[in-house]
C-alpha cells in the first residue's frame, strides 16, 4: 500500500456520504493528505431525436451539481472545523458516467491512493444507488477502499484487526499498510476464523508470528483464531471485543469463472460492516510475501474463542 497523499471521496450529497466525508477530513489531517470530492451523474441514454435536449439537460445537471458539490464541501469543512486543526485541501469534481468507471478513471488520472465511501449495509432497498455501489466498488477497486458505516466517527487507530483466510499473501503487507495509515504503538490483531475443524490452509498463524512478532516493531502483535459458521459476524464481533477502530481485509484476485462459484467475503463484509473496513486490492502484498510451502496446518497454539 502506497503512502497516502490523496484521498478520493465519492458523494451523492446524502447524510451517509456526509459522514464518510467528515471521516475523510479527520484521516486526511492525520496523514497530511488532500481530498478529491467526486459527484458522478449517471449517463443519459443517447437518442438521435433528442440530442440537443439531452446535451442541454446534461450541461444543466453538471452546473447544478458543481454548485451543490461546493456547498457540500464547505459544509463538511465547517462541520469539522472544531475537531480538525489543519484543514486538508479539498478539490471538487463532477463527472458523467457509470460510477465504477468514473472512479477508476479518476484514480488513474489524479493518482489517489485511497477511496473512502459510506455504506448503510442492508437496511436500504436493494436498488438504492449508494448502498449497492459501496459494495460494488469494493469488489473490484482501482485502489484500497475504506468503507465507513453510518454514524461512525473517526477515532485513532489504537487497535486494528487484520482478518486473514491464511491463503491470501496480502496479509504479509501489514507493515506497509500500518505505515501508510500512520499507525504506531498500536495493538495489531491478526485473526483467522475457521468455519470447520481440519480446514486446509496455505500457511498458519505461526508463520505470521514469525514475520510480525518482532521486538523492533513499534506495534504489539496478537494472533488469534476462532471457529464459527458465520465468518464475517465473527470478525466484527472479535474486533468489537478488542475495541478495534479498523478492520482490514484483502480481496483476492480470482478468475471470472471462480468468481461465479465463490461468494465474495469482502462484499459480504461491506454489507455487514459495523466498524470502518479497509479493503485492500489484489495487487497488494504479492511481492512482500515470504516463500511458504503450501500445506495443511493443524494444532495451532494461539488464542481461540
Amino acid at each position: 500500500m502506497e503512502k497516502i497523499s490523496s484521498i478520493l471521496v465519492p458523494t451523492d450529497f446524502s447524510p451517509l456520504a456526509y459522514g464518510a466525508y467528515h471521516y475523510a477530513l479527520h484521516l486526511a489531517e492525520k496523514l497530511d493528505a488532500s481530498i478529491d470530492l467526486l459527484y458522478v451523474i449517471p449517463p443519459t441514454p443517447s437518442n438521435p431525436n433528442y440530442g440537443t435536449f439531452v446535451d442541454n439537460l446534461t450541461a444543466s445537471l453538471q452546473k447544478e451539481a458543481r454548485t451543490e458539490l461546493v456547498e457540500f464541501s464547505q459544509r463538511g469543512i465547517s462541520g469539522a472545523a472544531g475537531s480538525v486543526a489543519r484543514m486538508p485541501g479539498v478539490r471538487t469534481f463532477v463527472r458523467v458516467g457509470e460510477l465504477r468507471f468514473c472512479l477508476r478513471q479518476h484514480v488513474e488520472r489524479e493518482g489517489n491512493q485511497l477511496i473512502i465511501m459510506g455504506t448503510a449495509g442492508r437496511q436500504w432497498a436493494v436498488d438504492d444507488w449508494w448502498g449497492t455501489n459501496a459494495s460494488a466498488v469494493a469488489s473490484r477497486p482501482p485502489c484500497p477502499v475504506l468503507v465507513i458505516p453510518d454514524k461512525v466517527k473517526f477515532k485513532p487507530f489504537d487497535s486494528i484487526c487484520f482478518a486473514t483466510d491464511l491463503h491470501s499473501a496480502g496479509i504479509f503487507q501489514a507493515r506497509t499498510v500500518l505505515k501508510a495509515l500512520g499507525v504506531s504503538r498500536s495493538n495489531v490483531h491478526f485473526l483467522h476464523v475457521r468455519t470447520r475443524e481440519g480446514e486446509v490452509t496455505d500457511f498458519d498463524l505461526r508463520v505470521l508470528q514469525e514475520v510480525f512478532d518482532r521486538p523492533e516493531d513499534d506495534f504489539r502483535a496478537r494472533f488469534s483464531e476462532r471457529i464459527a459458521g458465520d465468518t464475517i459476524g465473527a470478525i466484527f464481533a472479535y474486533a468489537f471485543e478488542q475495541r478495534c477502530g479498523l478492520v482490514v481485509m484483502h480481496r483476492p484476485d480470482r478468475p471470472w469463472f471462480q468468481r461465479l462459484l465463490h461468494k465474495s467475503a469482502t462484499r459480504e463484509a461491506v454489507l455487514r460492516a459495523r466498524l470502518p473496513l479497509l479493503i485492500l486490492t489484489a495487487g497488494v502484498g504479492k511481492s512482500s510475501a515470504p516463500n511458504i510451502e503450501s500445506s495443511a496446518r493443524t494444532g495451532h497454539q494461539f488464542s481461540r474463542g
